[in-house]
């Protein structure tokens, strides 16, 4: 029992040191900047949610069927994602002298995980309670505490599921896995430095891991090309196709892209600048991005030949976007969760804004991704 906070301890000296290691400026820019920005982005919230309030009340499909199950998986979502984080840090290599069996691991990491949902939990009752007292929902406390207990479900099951499953601790085992070659990642990461993505994925060299998530994960791909494909070839239009191109091949560019070996000191000491490291690392995860948008630009370029500029655009809008988020995957190095999250924020930001002020809101995003830019290649420099 005396082991039980371990993982909240080694979590809060993590945060810690964080912040020590971030200059005054830097961090008065995050609280006043990111304040004003929350502040603002909450009175549009309550403006749009005024001007949609009689819509909103009377829409029973929305609240008994759309509201549920955006909450629960939101907690699933949430559920995995802090069960993860807790697991890696109980199962650390640098915690295996401590004598504590696998069982005790996971209950430090399941203290871990159901602490830090608590607060989640509740800023999920308050923000529903909130959002049904602005647009006078009758009984806003209440709608408040049912968003709490589906989300509270959501994330129980996930961080349940993922705490109870089957985890190789010793080297010894995870030496046992089987491992399958393919030549052509052997072909694709030789660059130098050689093997970049396969440290940053955690790979042997030219080797991947099979795993049900990897099969699940390409499964839904193909069927997302496949259905805009099929929707486009069945209309004779290339929106559907473009479309399926432009958000498959983010994806699969976001969930491609690990940038780790960033912050290890033995490669920013070596002899090679930020910029070369960077490019390299977003090689790989960009040619899987655009091989997976060539499937749905040719069915939608064949689908209505004439026009051939919405392919076109989709391409160049998937190699933008596939550059903000490397510089965006970048400046969070180690969380690529909290990478997704943010740049979908931006982007959905961004997206709103433009509706109201046009698209010069565009330079401010712009203007954001340099500064997260010119910030990582500071920190890749000094460390």
């Amino acid at each position: 029992m005396r082991h039980d906070g371990l993982v909240l301890i080694l979590l809060w000296r993590e945060l810690v040191a964080g912040l020590r290691a971030m200059r005054r400026r830097d961090l008065a820019w995050i609280a006043l900047g990111g304040g004003g920005l929350l502040a603002y982005a909450i009175a549009d919230i309550v403006i749009a949610l005024h001007a949609a309030a009689p819509k909103l009340r009377d829409d029973q499909l929305l609240w008994m069927l759309g509201l549920p199950i955006t909450f629960a998986a939101l907690g699933c979502l949430a559920g995995n994602a802090m069960s993860r984080l807790c697991l890696s840090r109980a199962f650390a290599p640098f915690l295996k002298a401590l004598p504590l069996a696998s069982a005790e691991r996971r209950r430090m990491a399941g203290v871990g995980t159901f602490a830090l949902g608590l607060p989640f939990t509740l800023m999920i009752a308050m923000s529903a309670g909130f959002a049904c007292a602005v647009i006078g929902k009758p009984l806003a406390q209440a709608w408040g505490l049912g968003a709490a207990i589906l989300f509270a479900l959501g994330f129980g099951t996930a961080a349940l599921w993922r705490l109870r499953r089957p985890r190789l601790v010793l080297d010894e085992a995870a030496s046992q896995v089987t491992q399958v070659g393919r030549s052509w990642l052997r072909r694709l990461d030789r660059a130098r430095p050689s093997w970049l993505s396969s440290w940053a994925w955690k790979l042997p060299a030219g080797h991947i891991r099979p795993s049900w998530k990897l099969a699940a994960a390409g499964l839904l791909l193909a069927l997302a090309a496949i259905v805009g494909a099929w929707a486009s070839l069945a209309g004779h239009s290339a929106g559907p196709a473009a479309v399926a191109g432009l958000a498959g091949g983010i994806l699969v560019f976001m969930l491609g892209l690990r940038c780790q070996p960033l912050g290890s000191p033995v490669l920013r000491t070596a002899p090679i600048g930020f910029t070369h490291v960077w490019l390299r690392l977003v090689q790989l995860p960009l040619q899987l991005s655009l091989a997976f948008f060539l499937l749905p630009a040719g069915a939608a370029l064949a689908a209505e030949p004439s026009a051939w500029s919405v392919p076109v655009a989709s391409g160049l809008w998937l190699l933008v976007l596939n550059g903000a988020y490397a510089v965006f995957g970048a400046y969070f190095l180690n969380a690529p969760f909290v990478a997704m999250l943010s740049f979908a924020g931006a982007l959905a930001y961004a997206s709103y804004e433009t509706l109201e002020y046009g698209r010069t809101v565009l330079i401010g995003l712009a203007a954001l991704v340099f500064f997260l830019w010119h910030r990582t290649r500071q920190r890749y420099r000094n460390g």
